[in-house]
């Protein structure tokens, strides 16, 4: 019984794999430009924050890649009885890998790298005033493709993201959380 059944399971995966592998891609060998918009938390943190930015992609069959340039509103980090407000430019690249369910339903998942330029606003008994700060994040996660025409797609992801804070005033907080964006890219 348990061969019939494996035998069975192992058929149907075969059969779905060249389903798969038989639909067209509109989006194959394309690259692409347009806006992104998400909402970024790190746990240590006291709110989240929204954010906008740009995004350009390019895209195989399978394996695709993403460049993208964001401007991240504020967090407050509350330390030592003083706040710490933060900003950040985020420029990040990503490595995408696809797998190809249907021409309009396209999931992938996600790697990457990113530099991390991030504004402080000090108030309290920390240091009043203002500093900057640079550090390198990378990121993991998964999302998928919504394919709405041959030039034009929504793509929504969800990311973890890898990043200490500064070694200074602010202690052990870090930077690390979660990342959820939507974008839409106009292929060409």
């Amino acid at each position: 019984m348990k061969f019939l059944l494996s035998t069975i399971a192992c058929a149907m995966l075969f059969a779905f794999s060249n389903v798969a592998h038989a639909q067209t891609n509109p989006l194959k060998d394309k690259s692409g430009i347009g806006p992104k918009i998400g909402y970024y938390k790190a746990p240590d943190a006291d709110d989240g924050t929204m954010f906008v930015g740009f995004q350009s992609r390019s895209r195989g069959d399978v394996f695709g890649f993403e460049f993208a340039a964001e401007y991240r509103g504020e967090q407050s980090y509350t330390v030592s009885g003083s706040e710490v407000t933060t900003r950040q430019i985020p420029i990040t690249a990503s490595l995408l890998m696809f797998v190809p369910v249907a021409p309009n339903f396209q999931p992938y998942g996600l790697a990457g790298l990113g530099a991390y330029y991030t504004f402080y606003d000090y108030e309290g008994g920390l240091n009043n005033g203002d500093d900057a700060d640079f550090n390198i994040g990378y990121h993991l996660g998964f999302g998928a493709d919504l394919p709405l025409s041959n030039s034009a797609a929504l793509n929504v992801d969800y990311r973890y993201l890898f990043l200490d804070g500064p070694d200074d005033s602010l202690g052990d907080k870090e930077f690390s959380g979660n990342v959820i964006s939507a974008g839409l890219t106009f292929y060409f």
